[in-house]
């Protein structure tokens, strides 16, 4: 009995040794606004898991000179209550930083609100437009690849191919805006043709029209620049109307819900995607490797889903850059309580973040380059069994 005491003693002492250390130390607050429900849950809800597996991981750490709180709302993929979430955030909640949002749309809606309130913002969505030009989006960053960097690859592949025409079908918002600025900009520098610009609702369910559009202007490639559920229907349609050539994907369908949706239509599927989708295919010396393949344990485990897809991997990477930034700061001498000066100086931090090894690439952020990544976080993935593996550009 008295053994047991004296453990019980200790349990206790170390407990309040521990609630005690928390006590002493400042709480960063990180905000988040993501698409639970809606059109862009497919993307949104992989976000939200992993936001939710760091918290778990972070409840009990005592390394990190601040304790951390989250708070996470969803935006149901609509841009109106993206802006309302995040004005929470920013007033009712005080929090430091905000990630937001899952789309494009979404993100450009919220601009205005971070930036007249000087909150660092990390965005999720793969449009360009959101951070740039980085001059006008100083309180904005993001983790995902841009659509320039993305089509750049593809469009490379396809003049491999000795493709001399596309056809472009695409979303019919600032999402889809940003993948037909890309691909007239890359095309025309690459000497490929357009033939054909196709645009749809993410709400659509009958692509059949913009399908045989297409199909009648005879690409030799056809580029689709959506998201699930719409990329991988649009991508069926093609089918169905008897395209047979080479379809190429945005980043925006490379997850698990492309596959599952389109089925065995999709087999052969091109999608630019980061380098978590096609990590196992990679070499042991390349550096993102064992960083990929820790979290891709760590969340396919904790959500037991069969393979993680690039989605998670944003929100993971945005939150963890956001904490190397709360680091920097704390050592730069930083009162997280004076919200408005931690604001400021941790924007400052993000974007002195450098050689950052994350999920999605190797982030190096600078007054310029709110995105941070280059070509070494750039690859296409093939859509093979059921799969995406890594193509090898022919």
């Amino acid at each position: 009995m008295r053994m047991l005491s004296a453990i019980s003693a200790l349990a206790a002492l170390a407990m309040s040794a521990t609630a005690t250390f928390a006590a002493d130390r400042p709480e960063l607050r990180i905000g988040s606004v993501v698409a639970m429900t809606g059109p862009a849950s497919a993307l949104g809800l992989p976000e939200k898991n992993a936001i939710e597996l760091l918290q778990e991981r972070l409840a009990n750490d005592t390394s990190l000179p601040f304790t951390v709180k989250f708070i996470t709302y969803d935006d149901g993929s609509d841009p109106t209550k993206a802006v309302n979430n995040v004005r929470k955030l920013i007033t009712e909640d005080q929090v430091h930083v905000v990630i937001c949002c899952t789309t494009t749309p979404t993100s450009m809606a919220i601009l205005e609100t971070v930036t007249q309130a000087k909150v660092p913002n990390i965005s999720l969505a793969l449009g360009q437009s959101v951070i740039e030009p980085a001059a006008e989006r100083r309180w904005i960053f993001k983790t995902p690849s841009t659509d320039q960097l993305q089509v750049t690859g593809l469009v490379d592949d396809m003049v491999k191919r000795g493709v001399k025409k596309v056809a472009f079908l695409g979303l019919e918002d600032s999402f889809g805006e940003g993948g037909w600025i890309a691909m007239q900009s890359v095309a025309k520098a690459k000497g490929v043709e357009i033939v054909a610009s196709e645009r749809f609702s993410r709400t659509d369910t009958n692509f059949t029209p913009q399908a045989l559009k297409v199909r009648q202007s005879n690409p030799d490639a056809v580029y689709i620049h959506a998201i699930p559920p719409s990329s991988a229907l649009v991508h069926q349609a093609l089918k169905r109307v008897g395209y047979t050539g080479p379809i190429y994907h945005s980043g925006g369908s490379a997850n698990n819900a492309f596959i599952s949706i389109g089925k065995k239509d999709v087999e052969g599927a091109l999608v630019g995607t980061t380098p978590v989708l096609v990590y196992t295919d990679m070499p042991d010396s390349n550096p993102l490797k064992p960083v990929i393949a820790k979290f891709a344990a760590l969340y396919e485990k904790r959500f037991n889903v069969p393979k993680v897809d690039i989605f998670p991997g944003q929100s993971w990477d945005a939150v963890n850059i956001t904490l190397r930034a709360a680091e920097d700061a704390m050592k730069a001498g930083v009162n997280l309580a004076d919200v408005p000066a931690a604001r400021a100086m941790l924007r400052d931090k993000i974007e002195g973040v450098k050689e950052f090894v994350g999920v999605g690439g190797i982030f190096n952020y600078s007054p310029t380059d709110h995105l941070g990544l280059d070509k070494r976080s750039t690859f296409i993935s093939v859509v093979k069994n059921g799969e995406f593996r890594l193509y090898e550009s022919k």
